[in-house]
């Protein structure tokens, strides 16, 4: 029988895949925005089932694999199809839509594969070896909310097919690569203790444009943060 502290995370995680499932139908039917705001939300739920299983000591091997294999869905597959759906939209760029779309799925599931062995062979918390998957998800997706959003409210079109296309390319490449990726905690340590509680209501409050700019900030200062050393 299953121990009661086992199921409150792994509920929350059943909801992460939950709402990558209706990403993917609300993808399917051209409803680009809500697709967006699902995934979203399962971004939420991923970043709450660790905190909970935390609180309640209710870590398991199951929990670990089953956190992947629904990341694999809300932010693998779900951002594919999302991308999938947009191209498709476009059919200059038929030869672009699958193939696009795909790898960035397969880089994916890749990086969670080695995040899971990274992880089995160390216990330790430190920084990511190439871009989190929900990252990945991230900037794919707010760079079509962010102009989604823009045209909409002040009527200014900046969506470019061809930057969208080339955004899920690095996106995937990250994902697989070794480049090392602080936690966000750490990327956005020079925010005072003081002002987190307001920073984080306006992000909130702004979240349509706010997560494009935040995620490519994060980016930006990690591969920054690599490369200066190197040139060192």
């Amino acid at each position: 029988m299953v121990e009661k502290k086992y199921i409150a995370p792994n509920a929350i995680t059943a909801a992460n895949m939950f709402l990558g499932y209706l990403s993917i139908t609300a993808s399917i039917k051209g409803d680009f925005t809500k697709a967006i705001w699902f995934i979203i939300l399962a971004m939420i739920c991923d970043g709450l089932d660790g905190k909970t299983a935390r609180k309640l000591d209710a870590f398991s091997e199951f929990g670990k694999e089953f956190d992947s294999f629904c990341d694999a869905i809300s932010f693998g597959l779900a951002p594919a199809i999302f991308v999938y759906s947009v191209l498709n939209k476009f059919p200059e760029l038929s030869a672009f839509t699958i193939p696009v779309s795909f790898i960035y799925a397969l880089c994916g599931v890749m990086r969670l594969v080695k995040f899971n062995i990274v992880t089995t062979a160390s216990n330790e918390k430190d920084d990511f070896s190439g871009m989190p998957i929900p990252t990945g998800a991230s900037i794919v997706c707010s760079y079509y909310m962010f102009n989604y959003y823009l045209n909409q409210s002040y009527g200014i079109n900046l969506f470019s097919t061809e930057l969208f296309i080339g955004i899920t390319i690095i996106a995937a490449i990250l994902m697989v690569s070794t480049i090392p990726f602080q936690t966000p905690d750490k990327a956005f340590k020079f925010i005072p203790k003081s002002m987190t509680i307001p920073f984080v209501i306006f992000v909130i409050a702004t979240l349509k444009y706010s997560l494009f700019i935040l995620t490519c900030y994060y980016i930006v200062a990690n591969l920054v943060k690599v490369f200066s050393h190197k040139a060192e």
